[in-house]
């Protein structure tokens, strides 16, 4: 029996299904490995756009700006509670006033404790003058870091292991055909 398969690329398999075994298995591992592969690319696509804005965002032109308020923001979800800071502040372009809360380009900032919250809005004094970044071709995008300081992001591992999990399950499974 092993022998007959010896030099045979697994699409030149005599059985006429795409991996050798029965079509609704194929089929269903087919579906499954591309939806983990698709996840993964999705997942990888967004960090790059992302990586792409928040460079975009340390090229921006700067104004100086004025806190208005600072406060943390409590936000339960299924896992626990989350604290967001929020920082309102306003800022001047191009002789309009604006108002914005946007800290960092991307997603925003946020922790499970929320004296980890309260330590990072110190830098933010209410009334205190900041440094705004803003688009030049909005300048209603705004925000106050452009740089989000290099935090690991888990969303990387995961896109990754899911489009080598994907890759796995289909070596896996024409091997065990």
């Amino acid at each position: 029996m092993l022998t007959s398969r010896v030099g045979q690329r697994w699409i030149f398999r005599s059985n006429s299904s795409w991996l050798g075994g029965e079509r609704i298995t194929d089929f269903s591992v087919l579906t499954l490995c591309s939806a983990f592969i698709l996840m993964g690319a999705l997942m990888l696509l967004n960090l790059a756009i992302e990586a792409i804005h928040t460079d975009a965002a340390g090229s921006w032109p700067t104004t100086v700006g004025t806190v208005a308020s600072v406060s943390v923001d409590e936000l339960e979800y299924g896992v626990g509670t989350g604290w967001f800071p929020r920082v309102t502040y306003q800022y001047t372009v191009q002789g309009r006033t604006m108002l914005s809360t946007q800290l960092t380009p991307g997603q925003q900032p946020h922790w499970r404790d929320q004296s980890e919250a309260m330590r990072f809005l110190e830098r933010y004094v209410a009334r205190a003058r900041v440094l705004v970044y803003y688009n030049p071709e909005n300048p209603a995008d705004a925000v106050l870091e452009a740089r989000q300081g290099g935090r690991f992001r888990p969303v990387l591992g995961l896109g990754v292991a899911l489009i080598l999990l994907g890759f796995w399950c289909l070596v896996v499974y024409d091997w065990l055909r």
